[in-house]
């Protein structure tokens, strides 16, 4: 999302859960009565994003070959760059990415390509719903010379990019959030803007084939899409064994299990976490490796971003 949007969304959320769900009146039944609300086990600032470069971060990772590195990616209209930083925020190495444009990134995800792990990242957001197709590039997961030592020696000058163009079946959607199962097929999540909250599955064999690929629509979430409320998708993360996924919106963190790649099931009775009010503009999320989850926030109307610790147990 860009800034001037999200600035938008952020004026008009209400102060309360409850004014949130007297709000959703374009729900469904099931939408509706699905989930129970809980504030997180945990939830703690751990840092925050100082340099002008992470000012929009709109999606983060974990890194798996670079312990306590996390990728980060920014908005639509900043360089086409990857970034790594420590587990507070802290930038540690930026590297451009050839051959390839930051339409509108909005997610950054670590998974399995062929015999190597590559870094994900999602080119498609679309606030208007209007881009013919989309695209998803990869590239080799960067290996870090010096892991938490900055400078400009510690990372590759530039990054060779591999690029997936992509449509969906029943037309443009605005996505922002994105994860890779442990066979290396995508699951992108849209956010809601118009016709649910949809799941599509790309396979891993898409790389590997000509032309634009055909994302196959495999579920709708029961998320009652509110732009007006913040609750609307903007990133998700995926379990390294693929059987867990956490799906956030500006103001919710929703606990799903994922059956075969394509189902998503809400865990808890269901529950979610209520996050309301506690970041500037929240869009990334990752899994960390013991089951806590680091979320990072967009500055939108303040001075810097933050870096969160939460834990959101549904159980």
């Amino acid at each position: 999302m860009t800034r001037a949007l999200g600035l938008v969304v952020l004026l008009a959320i209400p102060t309360t859960i409850g004014l949130s769900l007297a709000s959703r009146s374009s729900a469904t039944p099931l939408e509706e009565s699905v989930w129970r609300w809980i504030r997180p086990q945990q939830i703690e600032l751990v840092g925050r994003l100082t340099k002008n470069r992470l000012a929009e971060a709109s999606g983060v990772a974990a890194s798996r070959t670079n312990p306590g590195i996390f990728w980060v990616v920014a908005d639509g209209g900043n360089d086409a760059e990857l970034h790594a930083v420590d587990s507070t925020g802290d930038l540690q190495a930026t590297m451009p990415i050839r051959n390839a444009k930051n339409v509108d990134w909005e997610e950054v995800a670590v998974g399995p390509c062929e015999q190597w792990s590559c870094v994900y990242i999602a080119d498609t957001g679309d606030n208007n719903e209007r881009r013919r197709e989309v695209a998803i590039h990869r590239v080799k997961e960067p290996q870090l010379s010096r892991p938490g030592n900055k400078g400009e020696d510690s990372s590759p000058k530039s990054l060779r990019v591999e690029t997936l163009r992509l449509t969906y079946p029943d037309g443009p959607h605005d996505v922002e959030a994105m994860g890779v199962l442990p066979d290396g097929a995508l699951l992108l999540v849209s956010k809601g803007r118009s016709g649910g909250v949809l799941a599509f599955r790309i396979e891993a064999d898409a790389w590997q084939q000509p032309g634009t690929t055909i994302a196959l629509r495999v579920d709708s979430l029961p998320i009652a899409a509110s732009l007006g409320t913040g609750r609307v998708v903007t990133g998700m993360a995926i379990t390294a064994d693929g059987n867990r996924v956490m799906v956030r919106t500006y103001r919710d963190l929703f606990p799903f299990a994922l059956q075969d790649g394509r189902r998503f099931t809400p865990l808890g009775s269901p529950t979610a976490c209520d996050i309301l009010g506690v970041e500037p503009q929240g869009e990334a999320i990752t899994w960390l490796g013991d089951g806590r989850l680091l979320l990072m926030s967009e500055r939108g109307l303040f001075k810097e971003g933050t870096v969160y610790v939460v834990s959101c147990n549904p159980n």
